[in-house]
């Protein structure tokens, strides 16, 4: 924590324009004490953390703290100054009693207050969640800004994800995710989220400066461009196409053989329709081509039969519950899956491979014809942004 009581009963609060000389000679003078629990604490001023105060012995005090990075310090002290000079009243570590939490920063405007935490460490998704909803309870509308540090970049739209960014993201209410750097001061968007592989990400990412935000409300709502992620999108189909990854998961090995047995399809040359990009897929933690591909089998294996809304859902429920599909939450509710599932029917209707008999009802078209050659694939792949 970066506040105390001391002797006086004056608080002080350690920031940027109290210099280490300063600040050790205040220590000399007198003791300091936590302002929650009024145990004594220790002023650290160490090489590698920030300036801090500790308790002096081990206290279950909500306050407790074994301080935090520089990076950290810099991040929050550089969110309130921007709030500042847009007009606000933000608080630095405000103490919130009822929910035993101190966020980053907090700050009222007409009436609502806000809660912005800048995540710079891994959490748990369980605490990610405890926190989250102690700031809702509150009356506080939570805005996880993580930093910068945290963001693994693969390529030009291409991104790998950690149990902290997923568990940010289940808690966004616009599937998004923000990111800020102190050292380039720079706010950092991605959007757009397309869940290819575990491990690959596409998503649309934009690049602004704090100055670029007229008020807290345009951070939340940052637009995107579509052209460069769906080139994005495709460099990873290709690259899956040229090369296959080697070392498969258990549901990509059962996939793999099922295209192989009922559809005498090579592992390279899956179909178009196992690579539909949509967002409301990020709750699936298995590749794309793994979930639809199980839908893309079954719908196939149906033939003549009627494809519903319901019968997909079944089908999807039913590979879950044989782990041929793995979801990425605990959670996830059957109306996530039913808005994937129709996302998904919407896209194959656009692309020819469903067509409409009645209101709810599907069938698959007759001219499905598997993919034999690279050249073919890729002439295929590029129809599904056209």
């Amino acid at each position: 924590m970066n506040a105390a009581i001391m002797e006086n009963g004056k608080l002080i609060r350690i920031t940027q324009h109290l210099t280490k000389r300063r600040l050790e000679h205040v220590r000399a003078m007198c003791k300091f004490y936590c302002p929650e629990c009024r145990q004594e604490v220790l002023l650290k001023l160490g090489e590698h953390r920030v300036h801090h105060f500790a308790h002096k012995q081990l206290s279950a005090c909500p306050l407790a703290s074994t301080g935090e990075t520089a990076y950290h310090q810099a991040g929050k002290m550089a969110l309130k100054d921007w709030l500042t000079q847009l007009g606000y009243e933000p608080l630095l570590e405000k103490y919130v009693s009822n929910i035993q939490q101190r966020p980053d920063v907090t700050v009222a405007i007409k009436n609502k207050g806000y809660a912005i935490e800048f995540q710079c460490a891994n959490i748990s998704w369980k605490e990610l969640h405890k926190r989250t909803e102690g700031l809702r309870a509150a009356g506080l509308y939570p805005i996880w800004v993580i930093g910068a540090n945290r963001l693994k970049r693969m390529g030009g739209q291409l991104f790998s994800f950690s149990s902290l960014h997923w568990g940010i993201l289940r808690q966004s209410k616009n599937r998004r995710l923000i990111f800020y750097c102190p050292i380039q001061n720079r706010f950092i968007h991605l959007d757009q989220l397309l869940v290819f592989q575990p491990t690959k990400i596409c998503a649309s990412m934009t690049v602004r400066p704090p100055s670029a935000y007229r008020q807290l409300s345009a951070l939340l709502s940052v637009s995107s461009n579509n052209h460069q992620l769906y080139n994005e999108w495709l460099k990873c189909i290709r690259q899956f196409r040229e090369r296959p990854p080697r070392i498969l998961a258990n549901e990509s090995k059962h996939l793999r053989t099922i295209f192989y047995e009922h559809h005498q399809t090579a592992w390279p040359f899956l179909p178009t329709e196992l690579f539909i990009p949509l967002t409301e897929a990020y709750i699936f933690s298995s590749p794309v081509y793994v979930w639809q591909g199980c839908l893309y089998d079954w719908m196939v294996r149906t033939g003549k039969e009627q494809v519903t809304i319901h019968l997909l859902l079944k089908e999807i429920e039913r590979c879950v519950q044989n782990k041929e599909v793995k979801l990425r939450y605990a959670n996830v509710t059957i109306e996530e899956i039913k808005e994937v599932i129709i996302s998904y029917v919407r896209a194959l209707v656009n692309l020819g491979f469903l067509y409409m008999t009645k209101e709810g009802n599907y069938q698959v078209t007759s001219n499905q014809k598997p993919i034999r050659t690279a050249d073919e694939a890729i002439k295929r792949d590029a129809f599904l942004f056209h």
